[in-house]
């Protein structure tokens, strides 16, 4: 048995004042943990910290840095990097102040080296930029996490320069499995579609295909979309009819609507370098799963294989066809009994215990960085 040391903290650096879903997790594992948290920020955008799954910790904000638990006695104990570009001054201080450095590359390896904007040459520019500072800084880090990507691709790279890196797959929180209750077979068949905004997700084409379900059908479903994003697609999203544009909403807001609904989810990735390796990092997926939504997906990376082997939902191809989607969203809306076998084998998979981010968690919390914040009881 653990109790909190009062007076540790973890240091976590990113590069905009915005806690995506996988940093608040990380967030939050620290302040279970019984330590405090001091996030700081690139002065970019405005805090956001929405994507907490519980926040009960006393917050300190400012326009660089975020306290939460902290006191004037905390002392640090481990430091967080959440972005490749202050990752130098992560290791910086760290070396400085003696204490582990944990890099977790979530999502910026794929993005700024596959699919950035602005060209072929900003795409080779950062790629560049990226491998350097991954090369100078990375064996001087204690860990490295990462999400899981098809084939191992970013656990490979990130190898290169650190040995121990520790793949922590973008599952859940047990809360999403436990929100999970048995809706009526009789009801309107809700197709969801959480997540960015943007073409490449397939979030427009998903909305001209509902529209081209027969009216009978059309009638007794529902598109909700929960995200934010390109302004000129939500715009045009929100003038369609029969679609319903949500602001984005905390997980526990989701989490209640989609309870109360009996609901399919949306996965579409369009066919983009980026979808191609993608692995257990589609947080959406096993989020709906965990609600009992089958859902529908585009064959991309890993999702075909594994949808196949649970069972959970259907498959259309990642050119995202809207006809094909529309045949894929009619199939579930006419067979009852296709739904409910498929949310029933949602629900079984994401019952067991390793398909939970507390699981994951746990790899992080066994790997000893956390123990200067915790003392024997």
């Amino acid at each position: 048995m653990t109790a909190p040391v009062a007076n540790g903290y973890a240091l976590c650096f990113t590069g905009a004042r915005s806690l995506n879903k996988r940093m608040s997790l990380f967030v939050e594992g620290v302040l279970a943990a019984g330590g405090a948290a001091c996030v700081v920020a690139l002065p970019r955008g405005q805090w956001s910290i929405q994507r907490f799954e519980s926040m009960q910790a006393n917050i300190a904000q400012s326009r660089l840095s975020l306290k939460l638990q902290m006191n004037a006695k905390s002392s640090l104990k481990v430091i967080f990097c959440f972005h490749w570009l202050v990752l130098p001054f992560a290791v910086v201080v760290g070396l400085i102040r003696r204490v582990p450095v944990v890099y977790d590359e979530h999502d910026h390896y794929e993005v700024n080296t596959l699919e950035s904007n602005g060209g072929a040459f900003r795409r080779w520019f950062s790629s560049r930029l990226i491998r350097l500072i991954h090369r100078t800084m990375l064996p001087f880090v204690s860990m490295v996490t990462c999400i899981h990507m098809a084939n191992d691709a970013l656990k490979r790279h990130l190898q290169q320069w650190q040995p121990c890196v520790l793949e922590l797959h973008n599952f859940p929180v047990a809360a999403w499995r436990d929100a999970c209750q048995e809706s009526s077979i009789d009801s309107k068949l809700c197709f969801i579609y959480m997540g960015g905004v943007f073409a490449e997700k397939g979030v427009g084409k998903a909305a001209d295909a509902f529209q081209q379900l027969p009216t009978e059908i059309r009638n007794n479903c529902e598109l909700h979309i929960f995200g934010s994003g390109d302004t000129e697609l939500l715009s045009q999203l929100q003038q369609m009819p029969d679609v319903v544009v949500h602001n984005s909403q905390s997980p526990q807001q989701l989490r209640h609507f989609a309870s109360l609904r009996r609901c399919c989810g949306l996965v579409l990735y369009a066919e983009h370098p980026r979808y191609r390796l993608i692995g257990t990092n589609s947080r959406k997926l096993y989020e709906y799963l965990a609600l009992g939504m089958p859902v529908i997906s585009t064959t991309v990376g890993e999702l075909p294989q594994f949808l196949t082997e649970h069972r959970v939902g259907l498959l259309i191809d990642a050119a995202i066809d809207v006809q094909e989607l529309t045949g894929a969203m009619q199939q579930l809306a006419e067979s009852k009994t296709r739904w409910r076998e498929l949310s029933e084998n949602a629900r079984r998979l994401m019952l067991m215990p390793e398909m939970t981010w507390e699981h994951e968690w746990g790899k992080v919390v066994n790997s000893g960085v956390l123990n200067e914040l915790r003392r024997a009881a």
